[in-house]
């Protein structure tokens, strides 16, 4: 099946004790559109795509930008790295990250996303719709497509 390769992204991270001089961590990120079913609002979006998040989950802000208010929708309370019961907002989005890369996803929208700025692309929602790649040496991910 063909495949679409995008290469990893460089995001600063501040100095701390460990890392005086700060870091520059390569990670699979690539830019996105999202389309809220609901409004027909768009927006673009940096995306990571992240093999150990249960769901897509967004920032809340970009619920704001896309005319969704959140408190009308379906909440549950998530964890991740350092966190627990955050609320999180469900609803449908369509995404699309290339021409034959578009599809419709159940996500999230956290507050606790909003720092972050960016979108996370977890098993349900979108690895359960592609075979994925990572090839940390060469700073490079695949999606196959279908």
């Amino acid at each position: 099946m063909p495949t679409v390769e995008f290469p990893y992204l460089g995001i600063a991270i501040d100095p701390s004790d460990p890392f005086p001089s700060g870091q520059i961590a390569k990670r699979p990120l690539t830019r996105a559109i999202i389309r809220s079913v609901a409004t027909g609002k768009r927006m673009r979006c940096f995306v990571c795509l992240d093999s150990g998040a249960d769901h897509c989950v967004f920032p809340a802000s970009f619920a704001t930008a896309l005319g969704i208010d959140i408190l009308t929708l379906k909440k549950h309370l998530t964890g991740g790295v350092g966190s627990t019961a955050n609320p999180t907002y469900y609803t449908n989005l369509e995404i699309f990250l290339a021409p034959d890369i578009q599809f419709k996803s159940y996500v999230g929208f956290s507050p606790a996303m909003d720092a972050h700025g960016i979108g996370l692309l977890g098993q349900a929602g979108f690895f359960e719709y592609y075979n994925v790649s990572f090839n940390q040496k060469d700073m490079k991910f695949s999606i196959e497509t279908t």
